[in-house]
């Protein structure tokens, strides 16, 4: 297995350097995100992963893909391959936040606060703005239509109690539900 993902590695950093080169060979990289056959689709992640910035209108275009494995690998790439700070993803990021697939919601609300983007050292786009957590959750995360993604993000809303607004919405939603 550790040889396999060896060369589904050097798959991948040919991959990207190829698309340095081509850029519409990203376009292809992302095309490939819904592919079943693990030979062509690691391989397309971890090249996507290790393009650098270059990939990313890609990325973006794959947001709004209409498969939703190709969605929800993009997340993934932007946020693993350390974009998720980059305006533009972010952007496209909180539009996915009404994604109608809840996996693809919980790995965008990952993404836009993980974290790894917090530590300037770990992410390859620094962040311009931060985004206020608290005020997204209040506005988006109480109101998520699965019930579940909800629960899970009111606890992440409860950890940040210390804010004086996620207190009131937490207070709130508490009457409502009683």
């Amino acid at each position: 297995m550790q040889s396999q993902a060896r060369q589904w590695w050097k798959a991948g950093t040919q991959l990207a350097q190829e698309g340095q080169q081509q850029p519409d060979r990203f376009e292809q990289l992302v095309n490939q995100l819904a592919n079943p056959d693990m030979h062509v689709l690691i391989p397309a992640i971890w090249g996507l992963q290790q393009a650098g910035p270059l990939a990313i209108p890609a990325l973006l275009r794959g947001l709004t893909h209409p498969h939703t494995k190709v969605r929800r690998n993009c997340v993934d790439i932007i946020d693993h391959g350390g974009y998720g700070a980059d305006e533009r993803c972010i952007e496209a990021l909180l539009l996915l936040l009404h994604d109608r697939i809840p996996h693809i919601r919980r790995a965008v609300w990952h993404t836009l606060f993980c974290e790894r983007c917090q530590d300037m050292s770990k992410c390859e786009v620094m962040p311009t703005e931060k985004l206020d957590q608290v005020a997204l959750l209040i506005e988006i995360g109480l109101h998520d239509p699965n019930p579940k993604l909800r629960g899970q993000l009111i606890a992440d809303l409860r950890k940040l109690r210390a804010d004086p607004h996620a207190e009131q919405a937490l207070a709130a939603a508490e009457q409502l539900s009683a």
